[in-house]
């Protein structure tokens, strides 16, 4: 998120919770313009295939679906730094992407171009502050 800071972004940005009928998951990172457009940051640098997959989101998302207000999941992802994982971190990307709400997925190589969109979507809505 240090790239929306230095962009004058993330003031502009608030926490949601999105709430379903099971759990709820708290974005520190979100936005309204019709339905919320919300951000996480997730890494998947861990240290075996297993623990890349169980990271995947799939569950958290598929909890809070029913939530009434529309939502629209952004990710961010890291990339395993140890070799050997590229099939499971290309896994856990394939699981995220089936999620509920069909999330945006950008990979860290890209976060140039995602901030770039944020960017261009915060600025040009009537409905953020700042």
């Amino acid at each position: 998120m240090e790239r929306l800071t230095q962009r004058n972004l993330l003031s502009r940005l608030q926490e949601k919770t999105i709430r379903g009928e099971v759990d709820q998951i708290v974005f520190k990172h979100a936005w309204r313009n019709g339905g919320w457009h919300v951000y996480e940051p997730v890494s998947f640098d861990l240290a075996d295939a297993e623990g890349i997959k169980s990271k995947a989101w799939l569950g958290h998302l598929s909890a809070v679906a029913d939530d009434v207000e529309p939502f629209k999941p952004h990710f961010i992802v890291g990339a395993p730094a140890t070799e050997g994982l590229e099939d499971a971190y290309r896994s856990a990307l394939a699981i995220l992407r089936k999620a509920p709400n069909h999330p945006e997925i950008y990979e860290e190589s890209k976060v140039d171009d995602f901030v770039a969109k944020i960017e261009d979507e915060v600025r040009s809505s009537p409905h953020v502050g700042n």
